[in-house]
């Protein structure tokens, strides 16, 4: 037997190279486009600047997919940076003892290849908001934190996997507790993690961490985890869905804000613009957290105007048609919200998303109307 498979993979990934002249080579990257990248031709992303590209690329890209399904997690663009002189890029300073794993100290000289080359380059080529996120494990999660404290103005967010804050007997922390000690606001995001890994690299993650709730500098949120189901190897793994769903909660209005409505929300999103200085755009899901709110207080009117306005914004995420059915059929408007129904369904086989519960609200409504003209 034959069948025709209409199976595909979400987004798209791209291989491309450029040439930098800070580092005097030519830089080899790979860019993951969002799976509605090509669905929404006026929407902008952020960017998760991804180092070790070529062993962490694959897991990142699948687990952000995974978790943009649930609307745990932005959809971004991925820029996987694949290494060349690992030692040399993701290290502060120069140590003599750690030549046999080849020369280091080019920490500042990459930085500045992200912020004044790669930067600009995804800038031009690709529909980015402002907001970036710089992702390292091991060596590259020194540089992450070295990174936000010596150039904070190059990313909004920073995730460091098992950093190795122990190198060149732990010079990260000369600049630390200054810059953690500063009184103006920094409006940043860090998450840090490590495994059970002991030694230099367990002392240095918890001299760090208690650094950042000493100071507690304003304007920054942090998470610190410390996994020990887990091990150097696989904390980069383990860690980025955390990571991913924790950046999204330092930027997520609260509950009062959603319960404020469309334009308190707005509003939120305005100020958070400011302060992370970023295109930031009002969230589907605050959107839709507070048509439900209004779902749930009866004010059906007001939740069915919300959920038209995600739509307005969304117009080929079926979820949202899902949404809006439910609005209709709570306030009784059942034809209406069958014709949702239907149009969410078939928006899901082109947004490649399980539609499992959309065919059985379909399939329960259809009997609901039957019920009703009999």
């Amino acid at each position: 037997m034959s069948m025709q498979a209409s199976a595909k993979v979400r987004g798209k990934a791209n291989i491309i190279a450029i040439d930098s002249e800070v580092l005097n080579e030519t830089r080899e990257l790979m860019v993951r486009l969002p799976n509605n990248y090509n669905r929404y031709t006026n929407k902008s992303y952020p960017v998760l600047y991804l180092l070790d590209g070529q062993g962490n690329f694959a897991h990142a890209a699948g687990t952000l997919d995974l978790l943009n399904q649930s609307g745990m997690a932005p959809e971004m663009i991925i820029v996987a940076i694949n290494n060349t002189h690992r030692t040399r890029d993701f290290t502060p300073t120069y140590d003599e003892s750690y030549n046999d794993w080849g020369i280091s100290g080019g920490a500042d000289n990459f930085i500045t290849f992200l912020g004044t080359e790669l930067k600009p380059y995804i800038k031009s080529h690709y529909r980015t908001n402002g907001y970036a996120i710089l992702s390292g494990h091991s060596l590259g999660g020194l540089l992450s934190v070295y990174a936000l404290q010596s150039r904070p103005e190059l990313f909004q967010a920073y995730f460091s996997f098992s950093p190795s804050l122990w190198w060149h007997d732990e010079v990260i922390f000369s600049d630390a507790e200054k810059f953690f000690s500063r009184t103006d606001k920094l409006n940043k995001y860090l998450y840090i993690n490590m495994g059970n890994e002991g030694g230099q690299m367990l002392s240095g993650f918890e001299r760090y961490s208690e650094l950042l709730e000493n100071n507690q500098r304003k304007g920054l949120t942090f998470d610190t985890d410390l996994d020990t189901s887990e091990g150097h190897n696989t904390t980069a793994l383990a860690g980025m869905s955390i990571a991913y769903q924790k950046q999204l909660a330092s930027l997520r209005p609260t509950q009062d804000v959603v319960e404020g409505g469309l334009t308190a929300i707005d509003k939120y999103y305005e100020n958070l613009s400011n302060e992370y200085a970023f295109t930031a755009k009002p969230s589907y899901r605050a959107y839709n957290h507070a048509g439900y709110s209004a779902l749930h207080n009866e004010q059906y009117d007001t939740a069915i105007s919300i959920f038209k306005s995600n739509i307005a914004n969304y117009p080929n995420k079926s979820d949202a048609y899902d949404s809006l059915a439910d609005g209709y059929e709570a306030k009784g408007a059942l034809n209406k919200a069958l014709e949702m129904r239907k149009q969410a369904l078939e928006l899901s086989y082109k947004e490649n998303v399980e539609n499992n519960a959309f065919k059985t609200r379909l399939k329960n409504l259809e009997e609901k109307i039957k019920a009703n003209k009999e």
